[in-house]
């Protein structure tokens, strides 16, 4: 069975030459009929399978089994069509009105799984769920950028927004079946096993046939599927497991019992001997993550609005020693250069980290008034330099690189006191007395993961969103609050022109770099296994796009 096909409903307009879109190839399945049977497995089970509620990673694995899309990021960032006949863009007249319309033109061979053909008003519905409160959908920003939805033929949809928007790829709407939930309250939707965890009307390459609360999920191939750029489903039985931990998780991978794992965090690896001891037909995926590890400095406070003192911080940081100690990269490959990674496509490579210069460090400090007392501690008049850094508990790297940290910064005299924090604490709204929302540290120490959405931005650095009162839920913890970063991020999200937003994201980048108000560290790492009969397994650096081509996936059977 293949799923793209040539139809004249399905044909694209010949390519168009932007950065935005890239190839995808796939290994074709040795058996174009679906057969065999893969296991995969994380650590925890969902908590919904639904996109109007998905918010973890796991979620999102078994997302993108059940639910097709409009448009996919693959492990390059780069957009293509799934549900679409093409990428709506304004070289292809897709975008129009400076970026107010944006038009998507469906297959005409979408079908549910039930068989009822997906139309252009399930897309406006699944938008209108989205934005009623009463359904409490968990991911509604961006799609409230949308004023309103026409459906002038079932094949097309219309966005009709209120501004010009640079991230809309990133927010074009779903399709929901209103032929099998319109009769139901929005409300009632999260509440419905068959809607919110067990859903039996779904448009992806694979349906839910059973299912074990907490425990795992069995799904077989949606024979209407069909898909842009997929070519699957491959498999005639796709089974998901929860390991419950990431040592059961590796032991599952070493004895074999999941064809794929996942969901690992890459600084727990050193507690997991089974992934060091893996069979010869297992392989260990391990690629850069788009999500990196940083020190954050609490800006807000009189002593980090001097640039001096952060940039001497920096200085005095051997950061590649620190890597080569705590994560065992001897060559410091893993060493963050800015807040937006590759694969991004605003990656500026122009920027350099600072060197490690604890000479410079402390001429800095001293030309800023702080000097050294008798006992080796920075003292201004009369106060000695002493910062709380903040971070999670019972991370073992963590108490590592706190531990390096504190020595760096003993050595220019500046005394560390760690603080370490459950995640509920540490990322706790402002209302609930969270540390990093609250402001209640010096420094910080945790990570960031970035989507293919440069946009992500916004909602850490600008100064808008800075947590309070009033706005406890906001994410710019380390209350960075720069016109210059707020300009280059307002124009980010307001350009559709690819080029427009890549200059508004350097200078942004660029400003970051210079005035140090975070320190980027290292890269996180993607990690999964893949018995070797697995084909198609493409690691994704979006830590929550790891099943993104799922729909090709296959397996080798005798």
């Amino acid at each position: 069975m293949a799923a793209c096909d040539t139809s004249q409903s399905a044909m694209r307009k010949p390519p168009v030459n932007s950065p935005l879109i890239g190839n995808y190839s796939y290994t074709p399945s040795s058996f174009p009929i679906p057969r065999g049977t893969l296991t995969f497995a994380d650590i925890q089970f969902p908590d919904t399978v639904n996109p109007l509620f998905s918010s973890s990673s796991v979620d999102l694995e078994l997302q993108a089994a059940l639910w097709g899309a409009p448009v996919i990021y693959d492990q390059h960032f780069h957009v293509h069509a799934d549900e679409l006949t093409e990428v709506p863009l304004p070289q292809n007249g897709d975008v129009l009105d400076n970026g107010k319309t944006i038009i998507m033109h469906l297959r005409h061979d979408l079908r549910w799984s039930d068989g009822q053909p997906i139309l252009a008003s399930d897309f406006r519905y699944w938008w209108q769920l989205d934005q009623d409160p009463a359904t409490g959908a968990t991911n509604t920003f961006g799609y409230d950028q949308i004023a309103s939805i026409t459906t002038p033929d079932n094949y097309t949809v219309v966005l009709h927004m209120k501004q010009p928007f640079g991230p809309y790829l990133f927010y074009l709407p779903y399709a929901a079946p209103q032929h099998a939930w319109g009769h139901l309250n929005h409300i009632d939707l999260q509440n419905l096993s068959s809607v919110y965890l067990q859903p039996t009307v779904t448009s992806g390459p694979y349906k839910v046939v059973s299912m074990i609360d907490g425990q795992s999920y069995s799904l077989v191939p949606n024979p209407y599927y069909r898909s842009t750029t997929f070519h699957g489903p491959f498999l005639a039985h796709l089974i998901y497991h929860a390991a419950g931990s990431a040592t059961q998780l590796s032991i599952m991978a070493r004895q074999q019992q999941a064809d794929v794992t996942m969901g690992y965090l890459s600084n727990l690896l050193p507690s997991l001997p089974a992934l060091s001891n893996l069979p010869s037909d297992v392989r260990l995926l391990q690629v850069p993550a788009a999500a990196y590890e940083h020190l954050d400095f609490n800006n807000g406070e009189p002593l980090f609005r001097d640039e001096a003192v952060r940039r001497a911080i920096a200085l005095a940081l051997n950061v590649c020693g620190m890597l080569a100690a705590v994560l065992h990269d001897p060559t410091c490959h893993l060493r963050a250069t800015q807040v937006e990674p590759p694969p991004s496509l605003v990656y500026d490579p122009t920027i350099q980290v600072l060197p490690y210069d604890p000479t410079q460090a402390k001429l800095l400090l001293a030309q800023a008034g702080w000097h050294l007392n008798q006992q080796g501690l920075l003292v201004k008049q009369g106060q000695p330099l002493r910062l709380n850094l903040a971070t999670t508990s019972n991370d073992p790297v963590r108490r590592a690189l706190v531990a390096w940290i504190s020595r760096d910064l003993a050595a220019i005299g500046i005394q560390i006191q760690a603080h370490y924090y459950d995640d509920a604490t540490l990322f706790g709204l402002y209302t609930r007395g969270g540390i990093l929302a609250t402001g209640r540290y010096d420094l910080a120490l945790f990570s960031y993961a970035n989507s293919p959405e440069p946009d992500d931005e916004y909602f850490v650095f600008d100064s808008s969103q800075i947590p309070s009162t009033q706005s406890p839920d906001l994410g710019n913890y380390a209350r960075v609050a720069d016109p210059l970063i707020d300009q280059a991020l307002i124009q980010g999200r307001t350009s559709v022109a690819f080029a427009q937003r890549v200059a508004a994201y350097h200078r942004f980048l660029e400003r970051m770099a210079h005035q140090l108000y975070i320190i980027p560290l290292y890269l996180d790492e993607t990690v999964m296994t893949a018995d070797a009969r697995t084909q198609g397994i493409i690691p994704n650096p979006n830590q929550f796009a790891l099943t993104w081509n799922i729909a090709d996936w296959s397996i080798a059977t005798p």
